[in-house]
């Protein structure tokens, strides 16, 4: 069985919607030298699942991460998202192909408000009419630019920032620049949204919120795969996660298999 269909028939939100993984891993590996940083990783993300990426420092999560998202390039293997071939493809044609992501240390437009830094994720779409429809004030330009603001509005709702939609990114503690990150990431309504340590930095309660408005994503139609060093939050909320250790998938399942699983103990404990 390939890995694609293994993975997907062990997939529930797969067997629920009887479609096929969004994202497709197949022997992916990442040399530096000489030293192998992942080997042979095979992976899979069915379509409104929530997956988790876990592992000891020094395990390859980020890199996986990097590779993913079209940042670093593979030494070796494919990466397929939405059926389509996207191993030599760039960052930017990824995410104009539905994928998006967030980084482990907070990354806004610090001197934009709220809202302008939501609504930039949007400006990539070109407001109809270029130049001339700026200068003119054409209806059409017009409409396009009330729809956007009336998304971001309804994002901004979504994740509790609405109050804030004036104030400067920069000037927000943590908690709330990671829920802009969150907006600002799903506006533009992706497919896939991989979430690089989202909790890093945040207390229990901000942590249990934001937990919440990842797996309400499902709603949305998008899939989410998350590296997190918090493991009770990844028991939580994901649906399956994947263990690296040394570069390679150590384990894969519930997180009930991966609790009870004698090698991820070993890995993290030594």
């Amino acid at each position: 069985m390939s890995t694609t269909a293994a993975i997907t028939a062990a997939s529930p939100a797969a067997t629920e919607t009887g479609t096929e993984p969004l994202l497709v891993l197949e022997g992916v590996s990442k040399r530096f030298g000489g030293v192998h940083a992942l080997t042979d990783v095979e992976l899979a993300v069915a379509p409104g699942m929530v997956r988790g990426l876990i592992g000891p420092n020094g395990a390859g999560k980020t890199t996986l991460f990097d590779i993913i998202s079209g940042i670093t390039s593979a030494s070796g293997g494919s990466v397929r998202f939405d059926g389509v071939d996207v191993t030599r493809r760039s960052a930017t044609a990824r995410a104009r192909l539905g994928m998006r992501r967030t980084f482990q240390r907070a990354q806004v437009f610090s001197w934009l408000s709220v809202e302008d830094s939501v609504l930039a994720a949007l400006e990539w779409h070109g407001g109809g009419g270029g130049v001339v429809g700026d200068l003119c004030g054409w209806p059409a330009r017009r409409r396009h630019e009330q729809a956007r603001r009336e998304r971001v509005a309804e994002v901004l709702e979504w994740c509790g920032l609405t109050k804030l939609g004036t104030v400067t990114s920069g000037s927000l503690p943590l908690g709330q620049q990671r829920l802009v990150e969150l907006a600002r990431a799903i506006v533009d309504r992706p497919t896939l949204l991989l979430l690089d340590e989202p909790t890093s930095g945040l207390d229990a309660a901000e942590s249990t919120r934001f937990g919440e408005l990842v797996t309400s994503l499902r709603g949305e139609g998008c899939a989410v795969l998350l590296v997190e060093h918090d493991a009770g939050f990844v028991m939580r909320i994901c649906d399956r996660i994947t263990v690296l250790n040394l570069g390679s998938v150590l384990a894969e399942g519930t997180p009930q298999q991966i609790q009870a699983d004698d090698r991820v103990r070993d890995a993290y404990l030594g």
